[in-house]
């Protein structure tokens, strides 16, 4: 049985985009199937569909009158049972342009306005996630027709999390730290990366875990960045393991960011975790409602100052949205702070809080990281760990 999410919670959802629909004049919704970034990118056909995990592809058709609409390729049948949001589940056979053009046209809105999310905007997928050929066969059928971007609708529409999704995302955050401990427990000299990513993945699927999902892990001495791929090499004495590790929990993604050195840390590197982690308690103490996030860049850049006294600095990123995906907003780099500096935080927020150090000579880096929420009252992390630089003695 896969996980849950209650009818009460999708009429809220449906109330809510139906109604964003109706403000920007929009008479049907077009949300892609796109199994791209761990299927971070169909994370709003999930949404309003709870349709994915282990490679899914699934293209939502979604009205703001009558019936949603979910194209799937070759599993129609098994999640037409297996859910209990959506009742007109199809067969899609790759053909997302042409299963819009009979769905379109069974709702008679041939001259009405289509939206289409995933056209551009993402900030992961500037120039879109949307074929061309697709959007080309619904402009030659409906000439009459009006196209527009709901990229940015729904963006904002999943930027806030209810009661319900935050419950989910508790859950995978518990799925994370139990493939941490199965991470440290697996990682002594002699293990290939391979071999430490598959006791992982075991870990996460065995406590309830979907995937794809990511993992970055590297085992070395002194790296400062973590590699989308395992190879075959072998752990040894100080080396470092730099990681980012999600799991899923109904297409939920928490996130950590848990150093592992084995033997014992260089000073250097215990210091730029130790600003890390002071960077994380600041930020996390001054995430409340009403918050932009250029101020929270100021905290960020400000105690890496204090702390580092001129021999370390600030290092992108800082912090991203969490839910399905990579939701919005996010602050990795300068032009995301040009773009969402003047953003506030809203109670239902979620994000990954990472902040990274560098020296301000020589290579490297450092960071510590969790998933956090935010409360009317504050923000508070989900993980339950301590938030530290994990030596493993041998």
């Amino acid at each position: 049985m896969i996980p849950q999410l209650s009818i009460q919670e999708r009429e809220r959802r449906y109330k809510m985009v139906r109604a964003a629909m109706a403000e920007r004049g929009i008479d049907v919704l077009l949300l892609p199937a796109n199994t791209g970034r761990w299927e971070q990118l169909q994370g709003d056909s999930r949404y309003l569909t709870t349709i994915g995990g282990f490679a899914t592809e699934v293209f939502t058709v979604f009205p703001r009158e009558g019936d949603v609409t979910a194209y799937i390729f070759n599993r129609a049948a098994w999640w037409q049972r297996a859910q209990q949001w959506v009742g007109d589940v199809r067969d899609g056979r790759n053909r997302w342009g042409q299963n819009a053009i009979e769905r379109i046209t069974e709702l008679g809105l041939q001259k009405g306005t289509i939206g289409i999310s995933g056209l551009a905007g993402l900030f992961r997928a500037p120039e879109g996630i949307i074929p061309y050929s697709s959007v080309k066969a619904i402009q030659d059928a409906f000439p009459q027709a009006t196209i527009v971007n709901a990229t940015e609708m729904m963006q904002e529409i999943r930027a806030v999390k209810s009661a319900e999704e935050v419950s989910m995302l508790q859950r995978s955050a518990e799925i994370v730290e139990k493939t941490i401990e199965a991470m440290v427990e697996n990682a002594n000299p002699g293990v290939s990366e391979k071999e430490l990513y598959g006791a992982m993945v075991h870990a996460m699927l065995a406590n309830g875990g979907e995937l794809p999902t990511l993992f970055f892990l590297s085992a070395g001495p002194g790296l400062s960045n973590s590699s989308f791929v395992p190879t075959d090499y072998r752990i040894q004495k100080c080396d470092r393991l730099i990681n980012e590790i999600e799991a899923k929990y109904a297409g939920y993604a928490a996130q950590a960011v848990s150093p592992v050195v084995i033997g014992a840390a260089d000073d250097d590197y215990q210091k730029m975790i130790d600003i890390s982690r002071a960077c994380f308690d600041a930020i996390l103490h001054h995430m409340k409602p009403g918050v932009t996030f250029g101020w929270l860049f100021d905290i960020y850049r400000d105690t890496v100052e204090r702390q580092g006294r001129g021999k370390y600095l600030w290092n992108h990123p800082m912090m991203h949205a969490r839910g399905l995906g990579d939701d919005g907003p996010a602050l990795l780099g300068d032009k995301d702070l040009e773009r969402f500096s003047k953003i506030e935080l809203k109670t239902g927020m979620t994000f990954i809080l990472k902040p990274q150090v560098r020296p301000k000579e020589g290579k490297g880096r450092g960071s510590i990281g969790d998933t956090v929420t935010v409360t009317e009252n504050g923000a508070r992390r989900l993980g339950k760990r301590e938030l530290q630089l994990i030596v493993k003695r041998i």
